[in-house]
């Protein structure tokens, strides 16, 4: 048993991103907590205690305190367990947030086992008080207990999974979205862990980890880079898409992950020859982009076999798709464009053929809508392999899926400017 006592991007500059090199943009998964020991954690506090029983850390406090991790974070998407003693208890995950000598600020994710129900709320700890919902407006929380108030387990181990892209904030309790927020306060902090308090009560905390969510090298590079504006990995589901055959999509497990699958043939017929599968990524419109994903096509070798990215998405018989087929011929393997009639392909480059073969392969699309350059990466980052310069279309919505097979996408990136 250990102890812890007292104590905007310019034409000239995306052009340098085409040719960057392979980059684990979305990072992986870091532990916080080894199970062992307290190391990477610290007490700004004069007073609590934290010690490490049976692979969780514990706290125990009379008085309010939070026991700290060591690094700062900007883009995120972090994961925890809490386990709450008897009532009266309260808690929270702070993340993005500061600390002082006895003091912790910043966003916290509440974690409430009262009769209040706000566990997965977010607070303003230290400044402004609550964000989300609203102490003061009556409706504000009675909207927020109708949709999370049942999540939270009180007797339980608790999942929360905090998203920070940007200014957009996201909490999730066991797997419910409680809180989606947009602030400008905070892009970079700690994470802490609380104790509120409770005078003898133990919190007790596990398997808390944390994905960065970095840019790729050349766009931090210029300092002229694009903002993450999207990131979905699928394990908290699939409702920021919309898909032109919702019984085509489900969400699978897989190796101990949750991607998102196209597992079926669509019944979706589109008003002009254009691609039959698509999920679109709800609300979202972007101009210049870099794009990024993992995808996996499962359908046998035709020597058509698929998948597509489909980006400046106006309406069902206007955008851009990219076809990553085995083959290239007129009608595969490469860059369309639907307006108004069945797709043409406009590739000015293009290789002889993609080969999907087995597992996940990493797929970049990178567009410039000022001079019209569109790029497509697979696997290799530094050489696409498709190109073309197309104008049609400016800013738009974008998506994924097959032409009429089924296929596999897992960790989506988007960087870009909204329109």
């Amino acid at each position: 048993m250990t102890y812890l006592n007292l104590h905007r991007i310019k034409p000239v500059v995306l052009l340098a991103v085409l040719c960057v090199c392979a980059s684990a943009a979305g990072g992986e998964w870091k532990p916080l907590f080894n199970g062992q020991d307290l190391e990477g954690w610290s007490n700004p506090y004069d007073w609590g205690k934290a010690w490490v029983e049976d692979g969780q850390i514990v706290l125990q406090a009379d008085r309010k305190f939070f026991l700290v991790a060591d690094k700062t974070y900007r883009d995120f998407i972090f994961e925890a367990e809490v386990k709450m003693p008897e009532r009266p208890s309260n808690s929270g995950f702070m993340f993005r947030c500061h600390k002082e000598r006895n003091k912790v600020y910043g966003y916290q994710a509440e974690v409430d086992p009262s009769d209040r129900q706000w566990s997965g709320g977010l607070y303003d700890e230290g400044r402004r008080g609550w964000l989300h919902p609203r102490s003061n407006d009556p409706e504000s929380a009675r909207a927020f207990v109708e949709n999370a108030g049942g999540t939270f387990q009180r007797d339980d181990w608790n999942r929360y999974r905090i998203h920070c892209v940007g200014p957009s904030i996201r909490i999730y309790v066991n797997d419910v979205l409680t809180t989606d927020y947009i602030d400008t306060t905070d892009r970079e902090g700690y994470i802490a862990i609380q104790h509120h308090g409770e005078a003898g009560k133990m919190y007790r905390f596990r398997n808390l980890r944390i994905r960065e969510l970095k840019a790729p090298a050349a766009m931090t590079e210029t300092r002229n880079d694009m903002p993450l504006v999207f990131v979905e990995d699928f394990e908290s589901g699939a409702g920021r898409w919309t898909q032109t055959d919702p019984n085509a999509w489900k969400i699978v497990a897989e190796d101990g992950n949750h991607v998102y699958a196209q597992h079926q043939q669509s019944r979706y017929q589109p008003p002009v020859r254009s691609p039959l599968n698509m999920a679109r990524i709800k609300d979202l419109k972007v101009g210049d982009f870099v794009l990024q994903a993992r995808m996996k096509q499962t359908s046998r070798e035709y020597g058509h076999r698929d998948m597509c990215l489909f980006f400046g998405y106006q309406d069902p018989a206007h955008f851009y798709y990219v076809h990553i087929a085995t083959q290239a011929d007129p009608h595969a393997n490469s860059i369309f464009l639907v307006n108004g009639e069945p797709r043409v392909s406009i590739a000015k480059e293009r290789n002889d053929g993609t080969d999907w073969a087995t597992g996940y392969h990493d797929v970049r699309v990178v567009r410039n809508t000022a001079n019209g350059t569109i790029e497509v990466f697979f696997n290799d980052m530094s050489k696409p392999i498709m190109r073309t310069v197309d104008t049609t279309f400016g800013a738009g919505g974008i998506g994924f899926g097959t032409f009429d097979d089924t296929g596999h996408i897992d960790d989506v990136m988007i960087w870009g400017r909204k329109p």
